[in-house]
């Protein structure tokens, strides 16, 4: 059965998705009203209706009969893609940053150069690296010294592809990475990122992963030296509303290294997301903004992610920061009030990144 006849058979229209969802509001009353919609080709007369909702899963986790309008819409884009109709104009910078982190500008594999063989590799995505090489190597330095034997893949998991309704092209990103994993020898896989986890739980599960912050409680941190006394706003990115785990792990770590966190109300399963999920800027900027501003007007203190894009869309509204950035990083006091990266910038790091990376083999 389709998304969309899912939703026009089981809505019951109490409208609880709509009341917490800005792209909602400003396109029907109710989701099976949508749907019908959907179903007369509204989507193929009006495409940037569907590439307009965040993909975030919140309207699943608020709907009584667990309908998800995410994925009526991302159904609608794979259509448009398939009638040549998509992915739109807006989109050709979404294209061309996944040719370049997926180009020999930036994709990239080594071994453990201190072992031989390798056990698992560290993951750490494109957004991390466009955020901050730095954060990066030390990650990665760190694995390596806890468990010998980790070796580094740089690329994308393909995410923004899917995203955008090509399934095909993203079947080969993830073929790739399965490549890449075969020729280092292992199938277990840190993961930073939790889109990127996401990703690979539900379209690749032939990986063995695991969450970066939880095996970093299991091995213990690092030292860090706590910079006097700060509270922080959480921000659970959406990609990680079902993964109680991983929303543990990272407020252990945070105590663990002193601070404090102040939930908010929409945190772990009810989060919101930061506005820039779904690749929704490039077709509705104003939608984008309005939920990143809702996301922080929320949050009396700065904003912690442990998402590099969350914390990049955040740093648009408020100091924000990254929890890898609190680990690693000992001018984070100053960072937190960076603003976020350009797109040059991101692709300038994942290559800076790469070349650091080369000269260990």
């Amino acid at each position: 059965m389709s998304e969309i006849s899912k939703i026009i058979e089981g809505c019951y229209d109490c409208e609880l998705c709509v009341e917490d969802c800005e792209f909602l509001k400003q396109v029907c009353e109710t989701p099976r009203e949508l749907a019908e919609k959907f179903k007369a080709g509204f989507f193929r007369e009006n495409p940037r209706v569907p590439y307009s909702c965040n993909l975030c899963d919140l309207c699943e986790r608020l709907c009584p009969e667990d309908l998800n309008i995410g994925k009526m819409c991302l159904e609608a884009r794979q259509q448009l893609v398939k009638e040549g109709l998509a992915p739109l104009p807006a989109h050709k910078h979404v294209k061309r940053d996944q040719e370049w982190s997926l180009s020999s500008s930036f994709a990239f594999s080594l071994p453990d150069p201190n072992t031989t063989g390798c056990k698992r590799v560290f993951f750490p995505g494109c957004n991390l690296s466009g955020y901050s090489p730095p954060l990066v190597i030390k990650t990665y330095d760190y694995l390596q010294a806890r468990l010998p034997g980790t070796g580094i893949i740089l690329g994308c998991c393909g995410a923004p592809t899917r995203e955008l309704g090509e399934e095909l092209q993203f079947e080969e990103i993830i073929e790739g990475l399965e490549m890449t994993m075969r020729e280092l020898g292992t199938p277990e896989m840190i993961v930073a990122c939790p889109y990127c986890y996401y990703n690979f739980k539900h379209h690749a599960p032939q990986f063995q992963m695991r969450l970066l912050y939880e095996v970093m409680v299991e091995i213990g941190l690092p030292e860090t030296k706590r910079t006097g006394e700060w509270t922080f706003s959480l921000h659970d990115s959406c990609k990680a509303r079902w993964e109680e785990g991983l929303q543990e792990s990272v407020r252990t770590l945070v105590k663990k290294m002193g601070y404090r966190i102040e939930e908010m109300e929409y945190s772990r399963d009810m989060a919101r997301c930061c506005g820039v999920g779904g690749v929704i800027p490039l077709v509705d900027f104003d939608l984008a903004k309005n939920i990143t501003k809702l996301r922080t007007n929320e949050a009396p203190f700065d904003m912690l992610t442990y998402c590099g894009s969350c914390r990049e869309a955040f740093a648009r509204e408020k100091p924000s920061i990254h929890i890898l950035d609190l680990i690693f990083n000992p001018n984070w006091e100053e960072d937190r009030l960076k603003p976020p990266n350009k797109a040059s910038i991101r692709r300038e790091n994942q290559s800076l990144l790469k070349s650091q990376l080369e000269s260990r083999r």
